[in-house]
């Protein structure tokens, strides 16, 4: 006899095994209705093939795809090439989040292991790189190339699209103006290329590489177009033939060989005519009319072939290229000193452009919501940045100030525009090519307030004008924090739509329905955007602040917020033989012009950056030295005794500068404490409150460095450190091997304050700047990966820690620079090599008044002063003293005393708390 509970577990397992063998029958039913796998990927190719529109295929592909799922269960390649297929669709109908969301699915199923196809993953690779470069997310393209590229080397029937995402990575490094990164991307496919025999393949990249040589003004680019030309087949594509004619063209007429580089524009012109590729005829045109009015000097006749290229921008119906043309006829009519003429063209072409701005009035511009409308910014920001130009010389020729307020209002719309154009850029290389472009318009800009005596206009361009590459990251670092992954994705999502769609709208007819109602789907996205932005601000407003807030810093925030009484702010606009300068202290501000000579400043920097120099040529010194003090600090007349100085193109050390040319010991190191900020605006953001570290002091001293760094034995850094550690309670330090990279990496973001003795070096023109530790080397892209560190100060005893590579606008990408993009508000840092024993005794005299409770900058000028004072002659030259300067945050750090005494009355407090309690509890037990 069975029990009941026998019974129960008899009948359970027969309807498992009934249940299986009806799903076994069903699946071997919906089996038999199901075709193969090769006719699955035959009736994808004949859906790909196929002429319908693309909303119909991607119908047709998603029926296939779930079909695919009732047959095959387990997702595989099949399914991978399917959803591939249909993300690619989704991208030519301008539809990114689908695009995306089933190209990562494809790569995703791909990546298993499980009836993947990992040969396929290079054309998904490939594929996602082409979406992000369109919504201009560069990292995320970059690295999707390079995974394509990678997949390319490992499986050769895929070479070919590795080379095809090569060629397209070269050319969105160029277009963002990373021209090294470009030229490396292109020879690396060249590579490729020749292993491969395809000669196709390396024509298009060497002409790509000569592209990028060309705007470096590299001499090579014409031996490398030339190979490229050598192996562009006679029956070439009309596309080939016109890119490397036009390339060829523009590197003849850099060699000023006029007549061969016109012959090569016209070849273009002739085989873009053949094509009826109008827009690429008005592109010849405009190339041509720039050789004549640029290189030849004759702009009559440039301005001919700009009207004939009219014709071309009005029948390709791109209206950014017919203002561009319009642009070009401006600017050869103002090189006639045609002033009038050249703004109406100007005006014609914003009037061009498609963001619903009609004004004819030179003193009208663009407001932000229809600068908001450009789908390129570069035509809006070029003709607005042209047009201010135009009426300041307008205002030269007649004297006329309402031509002066004309001018600022343009130049102030051209640098809203700059505005909305960063945030479509990412990465170093952009900002710093746009800062090139942008620099002249800000020069221009701050002469119109200066003619207009208008500080505080000015200061908007003098902040613009450098750091932006600084205060972005300080704006993402800061804002990261604030806001949830739920919200990041949901931002992403609002700007990839309002990107879509403005692609869209640029693509379709105008004056028609579709282009009606894609104009009101995007005014809806763009008002979900803002609506999300303002939600952000009253529920995260210092995300908002940090990332949104478009306000710039001004005199009165810098007054307020900034500057303690006895402080003057000095922020300074360097041109070619002049220089602005703006003085800003608690109740006053000035502007001035001064003359400047950069090579006094540069000639400068060389004499103290070598102690025999500087012996040697001692009187040119002196006078270098009182020239530019009566050039740059003389006028200003301060009575202030703490100067900050926002420096432009060269971090000088004010404190060498001679106030008495008869008198060697006249340094304003005796009258004035210096520090210096990149910006006032990232100063600003700096002054925020900190947590307390893991540790007040974070020491480093590696001393010995391992063989292969190849670096001389730092001795005495080890005992200066354990010195300085007596000036705190609570010290870590990391001597000798224990100073290693990863002790360095995770100590750093956890400690107060950090002291570091090491080596360090300054890289070079397309090298980064590098730290060495015991163990290994640091470079200044993996200091800048580190998050919220809660250090507010780091000191720099090392070699070149505050020079590196000079980049316009942004000053010197260095170490010092690296630190403050993590977040540390305050640094000390060296701008040259140093003698070990005197950075020894500074180092210490530094801590030392930093803990009697004195102001950094105070503290780090009264460590100089005492050196000065210990030192004879020969230590006292500049050289020894006056590499180390503090950038950044100037208050002072809260002593040690007063942190043991604050701990210690707080314990107190809570001992005599208990003790109360105590006491109550008892008496009440009592009762």
């Amino acid at each position: 006899m069975l029990s009941p509970r026998q019974i129960t577990i008899i009948l359970k397992i027969c309807c498992r095994q009934l249940l299986t063998l009806s799903c076994l029958l069903c699946y071997c039913y919906a089996w038999s209705q199901c075709p193969a796998a090769t006719t699955f990927m035959e009736k994808i190719t004949t859906i790909e093939q196929s002429s319908d529109p693309n909303t119909v295929k991607i119908r047709q592909l998603d029926s296939l795809r779930t079909l695919c799922l009732h047959c095959f269960p387990q997702k595989d390649s099949i399914y991978a090439r399917i959803v591939h297929r249909m993300g690619n669709l989704y991208h030519l109908e301008g539809n990114w989040t689908p695009a995306i969301a089933y190209t990562k699915e494809a790569i995703a199923i791909n990546s298993s292991g499980k009836g993947a196809s990992t040969a396929f993953l290079a054309n998904s690779y490939f594929n996602l790189g082409l979406f992000y470069n369109k919504l201009y997310l560069y990292p995320e393209s970059h690295r999707y190339y390079d995974s394509c590229i990678l997949i390319g080397t490992k499986y050769p029937e895929k070479t070919a699209i590795a080379l095809i995402a090569a060629e397209a990575k070269a050319f969105s490094l160029y277009e963002n103006g990373n021209y090294q990164q470009a030229i490396a991307t292109s020879e690396l496919g060249i590579l490729l290329s020749r292993n491969r025999q395809d000669t196709l393949s390396e024509m298009i990249l060497l002409a790509q590489k000569a592209q990028a040589l060309v705007a470096i003004d590299d001499t090579s680019a014409g031996t490398t177009m030339r190979r490229a030309l050598q192996l562009l087949p006679t029956n070439a594509l009309p596309a080939h033939q016109v890119t490397c004619y036009t390339i060829y063209a523009s590197i003849l007429g850099k060699e000023k060989q006029y007549k061969a580089a016109l012959s090569y524009y016209q070849h273009a012109l002739q085989v873009n005519r053949t094509q009826q590729r109008w827009n690429q005829c008005a592109l010849n045109l405009i190339d041509i009319g720039n050789l004549w009015a640029d290189d030849l000097k004759e702009t009559t006749k440039a301005i001919s072939y700009y009207h004939e290229g009219i014709g071309f921008a009005q029948k390709s119906g791109d209206p950014y290229l017919l203002a561009g043309v319009y642009n070009n006829i401006g600017t050869a009519y103002w090189k006639q000193h045609q002033y009038k003429k050249a703004l109406d063209y100007y005006q014609q072409g914003l009037n061009t452009l498609p963001i619903h701005f009609t004004a004819t009035g030179l003193e009208n511009n663009p407001g932000y919501a229809q600068l908001r409308e450009a789908g390129n910014d570069y035509f809006v920001y070029t003709l607005l940045a042209n047009k201010g130009e135009s009426l300041l010389a307008l205002y030269h020729s007649t004297k006329n100030n309402s031509w002066l307020r004309a001018a600022l209002a343009a130049f102030q719309a051209a640098d809203m525009s700059v505005d909305l154009m960063r945030w479509k850029q990412y990465g170093e290389p952009t900002y710093l090519f746009w800062r090139n472009r942008t620099r002249k318009m800000y020069q221009q800009a701050i002469e119109t307030c200066y003619l207009l005596q208008d500080a505080p206009a000015a200061l908007r361009f003098f902040e613009k004008s450098r750091a932006v590459l600084l205060n972005d990251k300080l704006n993402e670092l800061g804002a990261r924090k604030y806001l949830s992954p739920a919200d990041l994705a949901q931002e992403q999502e609002l700007r990839i739509l309002t990107v879509s769609l403005q692609q869209q709208l640029d693509a379709a007819a105008p004056n028609t329905p579709a282009h009606e109602t894609l104009y009101q789907q995007l005014l809806s996205a763009r008002n979900a955007l803002e609506r999300f932005i303002r939600n952000l601000e009253k529920q995260h407003p210092a995300y908002y602040q940090y990332k949104y807030d478009t306000a710039v810093v001004t005199v009165t925030d810098i007054q307020k917020k900034l500057l303690s009484e006895g402080t003057t702010l000095l922020t300074y606009f360097t041109g070619d033989s002049t220089a602005f300068v703006l003085s800003i202290s608690t109740n006053s501000y000035r502007l001035l012009k001064t003359d400047f000579h950069s090579k006094e400043v540069q000639e400068l920097l060389q004499l103290c950056t070598h102690s025999s120099l500087l012996e040697t040529q001692h009187q040119r010194y002196l006078r270098l030295a009182h020239q530019l003090y009566k050039q740059l600090f003389a006028p200003l007349q301060l009575s202030d005794r703490s100067v900050i100085i926002s420096p432009d193109e060269y971090l000088l050390p004010f404190e060498i500068l001679q106030s008495d040319s008869t008198n060697p010991g006249s340094y304003l190191l005796k009258q004035y404490a210096f520090s210096y900020t990149y910006a006032a605006a990232s100063l600003l953001k700096g002054r925020q409150e900190r947590t307390a570290g893991a540790h007040t002091l974070l020491g480093i001293a590696p001393v010995q460095y391992a063989d292969y760094l190849q670096q001389s034995p730092l001795q005495g850094a080890d005992q200066s450190l354990r010195r300085i550690g007596k000036n705190y309670d609570d010290m870590l330090g990391l001597y000798t091997q224990h100073a290693s990279r990863q002790q360095f990496l995770e100590q750093l973001p956890r400690s107060s304050i950090v002291q570091l003795y090491s080596h360090a070096s300054a890289g070079g023109a397309d090298k980064d700047p590098v730290l060495y530790l015991a163990d290994s080397a640091l470079y200044l892209p993996e200091i800048q990966l580190m998050h919220n560190p809660v250090t507010a100060l780091i000191i720099l005893s090392t070699c070149e820690g505050g020079v590196g590579r000079q980049a316009r606008g942004e000053g010197v990408l260095s170490l010092a620079r690296g630190f403050a993009l993590t977040g540390i508000p305050a640094i000390v840092t060296t701008l040259w090599q140093v003698d070990n024993e005197a950075t020894y005794a500074l180092t210490e005299n530094f801590h030392h008044f930093l803990q009697q409770g004195m102001r950094k900058d105070v503290a780090l000028q009264q460590a100089k002063l005492l050196f000065l004072k210990n030192n004879d002659n020969g230590k006292r030259l500049p050289y020894f003293w006056a590499a180390s300067i503090l950038i950044g945050d100037t208050t002072p750090i809260p002593t040690v005393t007063s942190q043991r005494n604050g701990h210690t009355f707080i314990y107190m407090v809570a001992a005599m708390v208990a003790i109360l309690v105590s006491i109550f509890l008892i008496f009440k037990k009592n009762r």
